[in-house]
């Protein structure tokens, strides 16, 4: 068999003066059209249905099963064009979906049936006609199961991350010699960061000292009463001398201007997540 023609137009119990198709066999009016090509001859026959069985001598369950996918198909096409009569066309969200799927898939395999899925909507983009509801639904099904991949290899992502954490929490603890030298990179860092913020304030208030330990341990209080593991004193021109924590030196709101309050405090937050 080389096709089937279809009249979509085609009126069973109508006029059929106009009609597009016909046996060229028994002369029936037709709204589906077997044409034939034989082997032999490539002689072409443009049949009906009973005509066709009767010259191809198949039986009637094969030209059942080849109507019904006949049918399918031009019910989903009269579907469509149902659609676009009414003024569908390929929706926003739709091209949304196909932007997503296009940016996840460069590169990669897919199966065949996504394949079609994919070019078939790329294909109704460029003509803006309105995909078939199934379609759609697939297309939107398509998009779930990229997201619920995505948020498993996250998932996977963020356990080998903590999994390396908690294996770096088991490390060996530092020896004696090395938390010296840890402890005493801090004080000269500290030193350093003090001496550039008092060179380049215009506040009253210059800092004295900075206490910060290497491992978090507690090495002072802020005047509130909080022990911290990170303290700042501070001396202003009256010789008054306050020791505050990180969040003292600006919430207690001594510190003027509090510009300087914010620099000792987002400078110093730096220093600690480095250590």
């Amino acid at each position: 068999m080389n096709r089937i023609n279809v009249d979509p137009l085609f009126q069973k119990m109508g006029h059929h003066e106009g009609t597009q198709y016909r046996c060229e066999a028994c002369n029936r009016p037709l709204k589906y059209q077997f044409v034939l090509r034989s082997l032999n001859d490539q002689r072409v026959y443009k049949l009906g249905v009973s005509c066709f069985l009767s010259y191809a001598g198949i039986s009637q369950m094969t030209v059942n099963g080849i109507q019904s996918h006949v049918n399918a198909a031009s019910k989903y096409r009269d579907q469509i064009i149902a659609r676009y009569k009414t003024g569908k066309r390929f929706l926003g969200d739709e091209i949304n979906i196909l932007s997503f799927i296009v940016s996840r898939l460069r590169n990669q395999e897919v199966d065949d049936e996504h394949r079609l899925l994919y070019e078939k909507a790329q294909l109704f983009k460029q003509i803006d006609f309105p995909m078939h509801p199934d379609d759609n639904r697939a297309l939107r099904a398509w998009k779930r199961e990229i997201v619920i991949e995505e948020q498993k290899q996250q998932r996977l992502l963020e356990e080998r991350q903590e999994e390396g954490q908690r294996l770096m929490t088991q490390a060996k603890p530092l020896t004696k010699q090395q938390e010296e030298i840890l402890q005493n990179y801090v004080i000269i860092q500290c030193n350093y960061i003090a001496n550039e913020l008092n060179k380049n304030s215009n506040s009253e208030w210059k800092i004295e000292s900075i206490r910060m330990s290497h491992d978090c341990s507690v090495v002072g209080s802020c005047i509130c009463g909080k022990g911290s593991s990170l303290i700042v004193t501070l001396k202003n021109g009256n010789g008054l001398a306050l020791s505050f924590d990180l969040d003292g030196v600006f919430a207690h709101s001594v510190v003027t201007p509090q510009l300087f309050a914010r620099q000792i405090q987002g400078t110093f937050h730096g220093l600690r997540s480095d250590i």
